[in-house]
């Protein structure tokens, strides 16, 4: 990573997060206004609205203009080219990414509160809720899209300018603090020895990864039922990916996010059906496997009797009924189940690097999770803002 590719990426997200922000406020600005009028959903509007001016005041900065080709602009305005100069540009476009990163912290929460409210207002109505259905999908979509691509910039920032932390075990964890904000936006535990390009890890330990996931499964459900100890995760290698260490290109917060929603919700459905007397439960089966063509596949199967209502699309998320999220804040714990929103996402991170997430339940049995990862030297971004 050089001057000259951050520049390049400046240039690009310069360019494009204006547009995908502006893009946010019509979605916003369209909805019923039953749904747009409450407090959630303003709050929603004005965040993104004064991040589109910040970004937008930012991009028409005449000191933008040195990543001109055009010397003749250059010349005009008596720019410095000076690498301290864009240095400088580099560190001050992280800090206004940092600062709108920090701003959105709370979009999900914001999310699942007015949809709570929507649902309240729609129980009188007989309106179809298609219109909210296709809402969710696109905003989400595009929502996640901005995450990524802001994410993966502060990333490359980050190790730009601390080039000994890119391959440090520590770094991004979140068992330790970091001086770095940029960090804490698209994070999770690194592998041991791992080298990250931004937020990709090219060789990621898929089972130090699932691992992680699972100890952040089990601490969430402690806290949520106390004194019930949650069930074991078991897993295995089917004989094509060979031995005890997968290694595979990943973004690892992606996949982590992905992983831990799904192990939460499985530890939730066995220690439920079977009794939350109980000292021992059944162990969930995590098995690796490979396709012909190099794809990674995640199986997860518990035997936790099977939901009859698993949200795992925004337009489900519309039939389901979800506890309403009105005291959940940033920094408190994490809830074991309530938002509606984590399959969702979860499917939607996995399709957007062209893999998926499908599930197949058996009502008296269990669920079975299978996650399909493609490589990511093969793809491109699945998500064409529309």
């Amino acid at each position: 990573m050089n001057t000259r590719s951050l520049l390049k990426n400046l240039t690009f997200l310069n360019r494009e997060l204006p547009v995908r922000f502006s893009k946010r406020i019509m979605e916003l600005s369209n909805l019923p206004k039953e749904l747009r009028d409450t407090e959630p959903f303003m709050n929603l509007i004005t965040n993104y609205t004064r991040s589109f001016q910040e970004l937008q005041s930012y991009s028409d900065n005449s000191r933008l203009w040195f990543l001109s080709p055009n010397m003749h602009h250059r010349e005009e305005l008596e720019l410095d080219d000076s690498e301290v100069m864009q240095k400088a540009i580099q560190n001050e476009y992280a800090d206004l990414l940092q600062s709108i990163t920090n701003r959105h912290k709370q979009d999900v929460i914001y999310m699942a509160h007015g949809i709570s409210l929507f649902k309240q207002y729609q129980n009188s109505r007989t309106k179809s809720s298609t219109e909210i259905q296709h809402f969710l999908s696109s905003f989400n979509r595009g929502r996640l899209g901005i995450r990524i691509m802001v994410g993966h910039h502060l990333a490359l920032q980050h190790q730009f300018n601390n080039p000994s932390l890119a391959s440090s075990p520590s770094f991004a964890s979140s068992s330790e603090p970091s001086s770095a904000p940029s960090s804490a936006y698209l994070s999770t535990p690194s592998s041991a020895h791992s080298v990250r390009i931004g937020i990709i890890e090219p060789q990621c330990d898929i089972e130090a990864l699932i691992q992680k996931a699972t100890q952040s499964a089990q601490f969430v459900f402690f806290q949520h039922y106390n004194t019930v100890f949650p069930p074991n995760v078991h897993i295995e290698h089917a004989k094509e990916v060979g031995g005890r260490r997968v290694r595979f290109p990943v973004v690892p917060a992606l996949l982590h996010h992905i992983l831990f929603e799904l192990l939460k919700n499985s530890m939730r459905a066995t220690a439920e059906f079977h009794g939350l007397d109980k000292t021992s439960y059944p162990d969930i089966e995590v098995k690796l496997s490979s396709s012909a063509n190099g794809d990674l596949n995640i199986q997860i199967k518990d035997q936790g009797g099977a939901s009859n209502t698993i949200c795992i699309d925004f337009p489900s998320i519309m039939g389901a009924m979800e506890k309403k999220p009105e005291k959940a804040a940033m920094g408190e714990n994490l809830p074991l189940c309530g938002f509606g929103f984590g399959l969702a996402t979860s499917r939607m991170y996995a399709r957007l690097f062209g893999g998926d997430l499908t599930l197949r339940s058996i009502t008296g049995i269990g669920t079975e999770a299978n996650v399909q990862l493609r490589r990511l030297e093969d793809q491109i971004e699945q998500f064409h803002d529309k």
